[in-house]
């Protein structure tokens, strides 16, 4: 099956706001096997003041030509690894100084609504999340276009690699005895990969549903059972991660890409694809309409579109959307067409989004039952009504 086009599903997560300035030029900017070495400036939330855009820079590139230089502003949800691997590439090419915020598509949506001073964008470009989850930010939704896909995956602990008995090939295989209290779950309302993985669990091809329909009575008692064996639930990506290496989980639903490059960086954990359904979605980017630094803002979205930014999202282990960079890695990674994907309406998902996550509340309060006795006891109750009558 071909993984669909920018599906459109809604983000969430509530990863910590943090800035850092990445510096380009020289030997600050070294990219070296898995990892990139930059010259970074750390500095609080908001303390960071980025500039009117300035003149092009005067340092030549490598053809000669005067490089871009100056300034921007990036606001991003993609993990550390892709961003530091990307901004590098695209620093060292153009000369621009880039200072990168990183933070949930929450906290990038609420910042740029609220901007740092009146009818001024506090970022030049918007960098992870689909582009419906910014549908309310002025300037910004219709200039978004994906540039990388997310898939949803297990990390294994090294135990379960060399107990192949124990180890999860689908969703419902997690409900084993032996893996009780020890599969790490992003929170759904706080946490994107959590949202995708949810979705996964609550459709017909995850095997845990009967009736077809998101959300039936059969995968959400899938999920409550799931939440009752003691799952971890956490509140973002890296979180559920820290829990498989700090020994507290053996699975963690995570991303492909954030999974992958754990078991590269740690070589004590592995990768699995869900069997039969795995969600999958897009992260866009796009320049902020009346941003500070137009040009520089143009030019990082067209490197992110383009051969060498595709490249640079391969490298990082994610998968580039562009149809002549192939996915990084062996033999066990699946292909696009190998992904057997969940398919989901665009609009009927955005439109289930906020029932399916108040269901998920109620799941994990404890408050929730299937709506068949639902109705059984409102039956009785009537009844009983009746019988007083």
């Amino acid at each position: 099956m071909s993984l669909p086009k920018p599906s459109g599903l809604p983000r969430f997560s509530e990863v910590k706001l943090t800035r850092r300035t990445l510096v380009a030029g020289g030997a600050a900017l070294a990219v070296a096997g898995a990892g990139v070495a930059v010259g970074v400036t750390r500095c609080s939330r908001g303390a960071a003041d980025v500039p009117v855009e300035p003149s092009a820079g005067t340092e030549a590139s490598e053809d000669g030509a005067a490089k871009l230089g100056g300034k921007l502003s990036l606001y991003t949800s993609c993990p550390e690894e892709l961003v530091n691997n990307m901004v590098a590439r695209f620093s060292q090419g153009t000369g621009v100084t880039v200072a990168v915020v990183r933070g949930s598509e929450a906290e990038l949506a609420g910042q740029l609504a609220d901007g740092d001073a009146p009818g001024k964008p506090v970022a030049d470009v918007v960098w992870g999340g689909e582009a419906l989850w910014y549908a309310g930010v002025e300037g910004l939704s219709a200039g978004l276009e994906p540039v990388q896909r997310e898939v949803g995956a297990f990390a294994l602990a090294e135990g379960l690699v060399a107990s192949k008995k124990e180890a999860p090939a689908a969703y419902a295989d997690l409900l084993v005895a032996s893996l009780a209290g020890r599969v790490a779950l992003c929170n759904p309302a706080s946490c994107e990969v959590g949202w995708l993985h949810l979705v996964a669990m609550l459709s017909e091809a995850a095997g845990v549903s009967a009736g077809g329909a998101p959300g039936d009575d059969v995968s959400w008692t899938f999920v409550q059972e799931l939440l009752a064996a003691g799952a971890v639930i956490c509140a973002d990506e890296d979180a559920a991660l820290q829990a498989l290496l700090d020994g507290n989980a053996d699975v963690a639903l995570v991303s492909e890409q954030c999974a992958r490059q754990l078991a590269r960086r740690t070589g004590q954990t592995t990768v699995a694809w869900p069997e039969s359904a795995v969600g999958v979605a897009d992260a866009c980017a796009g320049a902020v309409e009346g941003c500070l630094n137009e040009r520089q803002a143009e030019a990082f979205v067209e490197f992110l579109a383009g051969h060498d930014g595709q490249q640079a999202v391969a490298d990082a282990l994610a998968r580039p959307v562009a149809d002549d960079v192939q996915v990084a890695g062996g033999d066990d990674v699946p292909a696009n067409d190998d992904v057997e994907v969940v398919a989901t309406d665009a609009d009927a998902a955005a439109k289930q989004r906020e029932e399916i996550l108040a269901v998920w509340a109620r799941v994990l309060a404890g408050e929730w039952t299937p709506a068949a006795a639902e109705d059984d006891a409102a039956e009785d109750e009537g009844e009983a009504g009746e019988s007083k009558a």
